[in-house]
């Protein structure tokens, strides 16, 4: 028995050198892009920034000769808006600084007043002209609003009020409980199983989001499925287009560390020194949350290391 005891601790051991190999891994892949993400930040909201027009209303730009030049209305106002606020409340938890320029103060307010100018029945709908109602979107505005609202502004209190209002309505209007997956379109059953984008990838949007769902088994079956189907941690741009690395948050909160790994390295190897594929700042932002995740998920598993040697 004392021979069989060892052998386990011995096991445990390994497990665990192996376990502290991979931490090394995403903390220096981590740092790597932490570094280029939050470098770019603040330039980033920046540019949105510029994207509020006087009402609050948002337009697609271009840079052209260091100038940003106006091309098009945005397709989703709503969406446009709660990645806005999405980016300043995760600048504003990095850098625990709420001493903001008066102009992003005023950018704020604008986004907050033009959000809930969208909002019907408790979800946002795309603009003024177009009432359609996307889970995607409200899940971003949702987002977006919750990090704001952690931020700790003055305005908390009417930030919070939209946020529960939503939160509150996204399960209600978004979920199809007959066919037990989640709705594209609020007044709308359709899906293609064979789709990736955007019937596969809402099933798993509240888990990036990170969305309070009530029934979380529910989500796990979702993840499951969805995995299963697409196979989504080996970043097949030729199916898909883009390499959707915001997908591998949905793999933190269901504790995948295997399929989130894989995915890192494999956005690693694209983001080669001759590589083919733009680097989007959005797609890095999403690897750099991942990574975060990754080591508090390593730490996790080597504190239960430990308590299970002991």
């Amino acid at each position: 028995m004392h021979e069989y005891k060892q052998n386990q601790c011995k096991k445990k051991v390994k497990n665990r050198k192996n376990v502290v190999g991979l931490i090394i891994f995403c903390i220096t892949v981590g740092i790597v892009f932490l570094y280029a993400y939050y470098q770019n930040l603040r330039k980033e909201i920046d540019a949105r920034q510029k994207w509020l027009e006087t009402d609050g209303k948002m337009g697609i730009y271009r840079k052209e000769s260091g100038k940003l030049i106006y091309k098009e209305k945005v397709d989703s106002e709503d969406g446009y808006l709660g990645m806005y606020l999405f980016l300043m409340g995760k600048y504003l938890e990095k850098t625990e600084n709420t001493d903001l320029p008066e102009y992003w103060k005023k950018g704020i307010s604008l986004a907050l007043k033009k959000i809930q100018s969208l909002m019907r029945d408790g979800i946002t709908q795309v603009s003024e002209e177009n009432t359609t109602a996307y889970l995607m979107d409200n899940l971003e505005v949702w987002k977006g609003l919750h990090e704001l609202e952690l931020a700790g502004l003055e305005d908390t209190q009417a930030i919070s009020e939209m946020r529960k209002k939503i939160q509150a309505q996204i399960e209600n209007i978004f979920w199809d409980d007959a066919n037990q997956r989640w709705r594209i379109i609020g007044n709308s059953d359709l899906y293609d199983q064979i789709e990736f984008y955007p019937d596969g990838v809402a099933q798993i949007y509240p888990l990036i989001y990170e969305f309070p769902v009530k029934e979380k088994k529910k989500q796990k079956i979702l993840y499951d499925q969805f995995t299963e189907k697409f196979q989504w941690q080996k970043l097949n741009k030729k199916r898909n287009g883009f390499l959707w690395a915001m997908t591998g948050m949905a793999a933190a909160q269901m504790g995948d560390i295997n399929n989130l790994v894989e995915l890192i390295e494999n956005y690693e190897t694209e983001y080669c020194e001759n590589r083919k594929y733009p680097l989007y700042t959005g797609e890095a932002g999403w690897i750099c949350m991942e990574c975060e995740k990754l080591y508090r998920l390593y730490e996790r598993k080597i504190k239960t290391g430990f308590i299970l040697c002991a």
